[in-house]
């Protein structure tokens, strides 16, 4: 028996590892299911979840007699970009991208910004509901931060009636962080509040108070008694559809990232590009979050844009993507050595492969570029043409049929134009399928 138990330890030390740290939110579900999806479709077998500790979860796994662990240590986003530099992970987990300080930290990695080290695997962000008796439809984000804050007590200073009342879940949770990131901007919430033990609560909660708001995770339900209201940054107000937060235009999405170095081993190669694939975004989806994979789009409801816009796409159908780019130093992520961010290098991919179905021989399609330029117009069209004419070329040399490619300049904004993060948003390419 003491033989047996010290043979099993001794395979479990020489057992290999894929050691993938970061954020506590991909750690918790999402992360370990895309790892076993990737197990089960190399070949490995009795594929089992282990968890040495509240914030460390191990997946073993055997192929041809050789073990194989998945080290998957919950942490924060900070701490596993850390444990990259320092060759204590092979992959981080991160619900944002490096940021300057952590970049020059990490120069020896390689270029951060490239597809071959930045792998989006998923997407999330939070949604702000009401009653759905309450007659309001959008706010900007200012708007939304003197709410949340207290400052505005009464609905009737946007346009609604009654009491203003804050419902928020009292944890820490991943809506929180959002909100705190990209709304609040260090100011305090309402002291008044209303806490609540998770986001099914809240819902049901604010489904019963006509006065309700409050903010939840885009992976919860929010049922028929509330609704999400749309919100804008600067640009226009954009509501929380599935279209708008695949293509990124709605203003409370973000990326989950995996990193990893430029010397990546094969075996974590493998994983990230595995969860780049149909297989592994399958395990996203069933995981409850929003994959980055290409499915089919939806004509909009309503049309915003000038006029030559509105009717160019009218008969169209668009694809839920927004292709964006780097932006020679000033993307959050660095440098890089495409013009493409590292997802519309894999969505140009996805649109060649989406096109090449049998369902869709004949179809053509529309390639809508938008521009980041204040004060010319001239040469807000220019770039926004150059951006279209960039993307249908690649498109066309791939085999890809294109009908137009046009600019409409910067007359679409999704957000207040001045900051590098507000170029990265608004500088995009629309598809549409017709």
């Amino acid at each position: 028996m003491l033989f047996v138990a010290s043979a099993h330890a001794h395979a479990q030390v020489d057992a290999e590892r894929v050691r993938i740290h970061g954020s506590q939110t991909l750690a918790a579900r999402l992360v370990p299911a895309v790892a076993e999806s990737w197990l089960r479709d190399i070949g490995y077998q009795d594929i089992r979840r282990q968890q040495p500790s509240p914030t460390l979860t191990e997946i073993h796994a055997q192929r041809d007699g050789m073990p194989l662990i998945v080290e998957i240590q919950a942490n924060s986003s900070a701490q596993g970009f850390q444990d990259l530099v320092d060759g204590n992970a092979h992959v981080a987990m991160m619900t944002r991208r490096p940021d300057a300080a952590e970049l020059d930290a990490g120069w020896q990695l390689g270029d951060l910004a490239s597809h071959d080290q930045e792998f989006v695997l998923a997407l999330d962000g939070a949604a702000v509901v009401v009653n759905r008796e309450n007659p309001l439809a959008r706010l900007s984000f200012a708007q939304l931060r003197r709410v949340l804050s207290g400052q505005v007590r009464d609905w009737r200073e946007f346009g609604g009636r009654g009491a203003v009342r804050l419902h928020m879940v009292a944890s820490a949770n991943s809506a929180r962080d959002l909100i705190d990131e990209r709304v609040m901007r260090g100011a305090a919430y309402a002291p008044a509040a209303q806490l609540h033990g998770d986001g099914e609560s809240l819902v049901r909660a604010i489904a019963k108070d006509p006065g309700g708001i409050g903010f939840v995770t885009l992976r919860q339900p929010w049922g028929a008694g509330v609704r999400p209201l749309a919100l804008s940054d600067g640009g226009r107000a954009v509501a929380p559809t599935r279209l708008a937060v695949q293509s990124e235009d709605y203003p409370l999405t973000r990326r989950f990232h995996l990193y990893g170095s430029q010397m990546m081993g094969a075996l974590s190669r493998s994983f990230a590009l595995y969860a780049m694939g149909q297989r592994g975004q399958d395990a996203v989806t069933r995981a409850g979050h929003f994959a980055v994979t290409l499915r089919p789009g939806y004509a909009p409801p309503t049309l915003f844009g000038p006029k030559d816009y509105r009717d160019l796409v009218a008969s169209a159908t668009r694809l839920p993507l927004s292709l964006r780019f780097n932006l020679t130093g000033i993307n959050e992520s660095g440098v890089a050595a495409s013009v493409y961010d590292s997802r519309a290098v894999r969505d140009v991919e996805r649109i060649v492969a989406f096109m090449q179905l049998p369902v869709n021989r004949g179809r053509r399609l529309l390639v809508v570029g938008f521009a980041d330029v204040a004060g010319s117009s001239v040469a807000a069209t220019m770039m926004s043409n150059d951006r279209a004419d960039l993307v249908a070329h690649e498109l066309m040399a791939r085999g890809v049929p294109v009908l137009h490619a046009r600019g409409v300049g910067a007359q679409v904004p999704l957000a207040a134009s001045g900051t590098p993060s507000a170029r990265y948003r608004n500088e995009r390419v629309e598809i549409w399928v017709l």
